[in-house]
């Protein structure tokens, strides 16, 4: 039985190594931490094993990375502080997975926001090996900034765009309230998207039909296109985001049996990779399963 909660992003842990995609990450969630009154976490892990398989024997000892983190995120905590935001710090020693996981468990947090080029990040095709551990293993919503993301690309004035891939699966269903109800707490717009096999020739009617039963009890308002693109599902979504200047794709990931979900995750791991927007990803069983008053008013209508 699923516990459902009004909408809200109250608390963010920004996992950061201090690298450019890290504080690309940084700028998203200032930018969400304002909008939401969000109070923001920045944690710092010195993973030792993990640093030994990379690099071999650490140059510095323990003691001064420690004192070195702790110096930098004093800095961004008062930089964050500066904008009004609710911040807090962290150094911890440990696996990276357990002791992200263990504080977005401790603080209920609402949204985890990672940079995908970290120091980790070795050759130019993947996604980065800690981003993709943290992607398969966090139990709520994770914000991914990567690489080619501009690290101002929330800035502005302009209503925002969100863009949401969907294949009708009961997976991306899970997903979409969320996303409408994150849109329309941006005060922006969503897009929806349907991406179908290059040879596959679905009638007009019958994808009209398909999106009104997958959209069935969200509010309409909120919703302001819907597109059927075909090719390649990766490719097309990062193209449509960057035809309809989308500030954000959000997408339902995992499938059901290790196939589905081994799947899924490299098509989500390539979305992000080529993206030059943000993308959120939210898995089932996160804790992004909420309800809206507009959207429980649409659904009584």
């Amino acid at each position: 039985m699923h516990e459902y909660r009004e909408f809200g992003i109250k608390r963010i842990v920004v996992a950061t190594d201090f690298s450019d995609a890290s504080y690309g990450a940084l700028s998203y969630a200032r930018q969400l931490g304002r909008c939401f009154s969000a109070k923001v976490l920045v944690v710092h892990v010195i993973d030792m094993i993990r640093a030994l398989q990379l690099d071999g024997m650490p140059t510095e000892p323990l003691p001064d990375r420690i004192d070195a983190a702790e110096d930098e995120l004093q800095r961004i905590g008062s930089s964050l502080a500066f904008d009004g935001i609710r911040c807090s710090t962290a150094v911890r020693v440990g696996s990276i997975r357990e002791v992200v996981s263990e504080l977005i468990e401790e603080r209920k947090a609402d949204l985890l926001v990672i940079g995908t080029s970290g120091k980790g990040y070795r050759n130019g095709e993947g996604l980065g090996s800690v981003a993709e551990m943290l992607l398969r293993s966090i139990t709520c919503p994770v914000l991914t900034v990567g690489r080619h993301v501009r690290q101002d690309a929330y800035e502005g004035t302009h209503q925002r765009i969100v863009l949401f891939p969907t294949d009708f699966s009961n997976t991306s269903r899970a997903a979409l309230t969320y996303t409408a109800c994150l849109t329309r707490h941006l005060a922006g717009q969503l897009l929806l998207l349907h991406v179908e096999p290059v040879h596959t020739r679905t009638h007009v009617s019958d994808r009209e039909t398909g999106f009104q039963e997958f959209t069935r009890g969200i509010a309409r308002p909120v919703i302001t296109e819907y597109l059927t693109r075909s090719g390649d599902p990766a490719e097309t979504i990062v193209k449509v985001s960057g035809e309809k200047h989308a500030d954000f794709i959000v997408m339902g990931v995992h499938g059901s049996g290790s196939a589905g979900i081994a799947s899924r995750e490299r098509f989500a791991f390539d979305v992000i990779r080529l993206a030059k927007c943000p993308v959120f990803t939210i898995s089932p069983g996160s804790r992004a399963e909420v309800f809206d008053h507009a959207d429980t008013a649409t659904a009584r209508a």
